[in-house]
């Protein structure tokens, strides 16, 4: 393979190749990007600089360009604050394989617009991004031969001197296949601990974790090592921090996963303290739709004992629609190690089980106890009584009558309108084909007492729910089509 050429790009170029010009090629893997004015800001080349790490799901046509098929991806790169950039590090994991450039580094280039939006270029693959802060970035591919939706933050090369040690909590998800959470110890790189794993409607709880061969040191330039579990699947992990760390499967697995320092402990009921409130979101892949079939969100109040006293939550599961239903009570219980059990009571509907392991006193990762989905996702103390007012960016991912990914940022301009900007990605599986395109709209907002926002984005969407854990920064879910994501407060820069 002209290593040249990335993996999900070479089916589409194999194909390609038969019938049409190297002129037609160049355009069967662009993307377009500038077309939409910029929202407020003052960012710019010089705001990505640094060395960064990014990791994503999607679909993309596979290597022999027989069929389009689901993907997990990690990338480190550097940016030099002028457009260019070194790719340090490519794993890309699609049918039962690894793939990985045959030459590193490789150069690519990127744009940044004063509100934060810009691209991402290289390996002949094109992806649109918006910035957070010079630190964090959401990002969707937006080529014709693969769509996928992600997140990318600045690594702590000073972090690479050794081995993530510590406790920590981890969450991981394999496409249409398992999702995971759990607590671990890491001593001199090997790993000991308890995790609950929900193989697609067979739950396993708090079986122990350990891994057969230790976390190596990781590369003092790219930040990855390697460790194996005693269960024989292997990983690529990817240093953050010292307090954090991202992991991929590297052999047969789509498996791709996140961890983070447990800090606050030891746990008890009353850290999810009385009166307060808990925003989730969550996404999942379920029996009937497959990828991307589920999103959740919502928000409840606890009781510092044992109880959930209020809430609402929105889910999209298939094509069946559940919104606005109320919580009415429910249960929930927090051992000491940080592992919890959340029961919903919800009036006119229903929700699985949650599952939680503590990251801190604020914050969790969770699993969904469903018999038909592998759903995971984040839950997060509410702050104060949250806002809309300012900007923020956002990334989603899910289908309508096709995958649908979408990247970009709003910005309020009243105390009940906004404006909002976006790149997106229909792309057809049957057809390996997607479709980039851009659009600057407006549209209006009403946010309830519990942060619950209904949001209209016209030409979009009347049919938008937030639920806001801070001042512009939540989860979302569509309930027009079955697409959800997150969204962060932007930087002002």
């Amino acid at each position: 393979m002209n290593p040249l050429v990335s993996p999900k790009c070479a089916g589409r170029l194999l194909m390609a190749l038969a019938a049409v010009s190297s002129i037609v090629l160049a355009a069967s893997c662009g993307n377009g990007t500038g077309l939409v004015p910029p929202l407020g800001g003052s960012f710019s080349k010089s705001s990505l600089s640094g060395q960064y790490v990014m990791k994503q799901t999607g679909t993309a046509d596979n290597s022999g360009g027989t069929s389009a098929d689901p993907f997990s991806e990690t990338t480190v790169f550097t940016a030099d604050g002028n457009g260019n950039l070194s790719i340090l590090v490519d794993d890309y994991d699609q049918d039962g394989a690894q793939l990985t450039p045959s030459s590193l580094p490789e150069t690519g280039s990127y744009t940044i617009l004063s509100d934060g939006t810009g691209t991402l270029s290289f390996a002949s693959s094109n992806y649109s991004i918006t910035m957070i802060d010079n630190n964090h970035f959401y990002l969707n591919e937006d080529d014709t031969f693969a769509t996928s939706a992600g997140y990318g933050q600045t690594q702590d090369t000073t972090a690479f001197t050794a081995a993530p040690s510590g406790a920590f909590v981890f969450k991981a998800h394999n496409i249409s296949t398992s999702s995971r959470v759990g607590g671990i110890t890491i001593t001199g790189g090997a790993v000991s601990g308890t995790e609950d794993v929900l193989n697609l409607g067979v739950l396993d709880t708090t079986e122990s974790i350990a891994t057969s061969v230790s976390l190596s040191a990781p590369s003092a330039t790219t930040g990855r090592g390697t460790f194996t579990l005693s269960d024989g699947t292997s990983f690529g992990y990817y240093v953050v921090s010292a307090s954090e760390f991202y992991f991929m499967g590297n052999t047969t697995s789509l498996e791709i996963g996140q961890a983070e320092a447990q800090t606050g402990g030891p746990f008890s009921a009353a850290t999810l303290a009385s009166g307060n409130s808990y925003v989730f979101g969550s996404r999942g892949d379920t029996s009937v739709s497959g990828e991307a079939g589920i999103h959740s969100a919502g928000v409840y109040t606890t009781d510092g004992v044992s109880m959930l006293t209020a809430g609402a939550v929105d889910y999209v599961e298939d094509t069946t629609v559940n919104s606005n239903l109320s919580v009415s009570g429910g249960t929930y219980t927090l051992a000491a190690n940080g592992r919890g059990v959340i029961n919903l009571t919800l009036s006119g509907g229903s929700i699985s089980p949650q599952i939680f392991w503590m990251v801190n006193g604020t914050t969790a990762y969770f699993l969904a106890n469903d018999t038909a989905a592998v759903e995971d996702g984040t839950i997060t103390q509410q702050q104060g009584t949250p806002a809309l007012s300012g900007q923020a960016a956002f990334v989603m991912d899910g289908f309508d009558t096709t995958l649908k990914d979408r990247v970009g940022n709003f910005e309020t301009t009243s105390a009940t309108a906004f404006n909002w900007n976006q790149t997106s990605n229909a792309f057809s599986p049957t057809d390996g084909e997607g479709v980039i395109t851009q659009l600057g709209t407006s549209g209006t907002y009403t946010v309830g007492s519990n942060g619950r926002v209904a949001v209209t984005v016209n030409n979009v969407t009347g049919a938008l729910v937030f639920y806001l854990s801070a001042n512009n920064t939540g989860f979302m879910v569509q309930e027009d089509a079955n697409i959800g994501g997150v969204f962060g407060s932007q930087a002002t820069n």
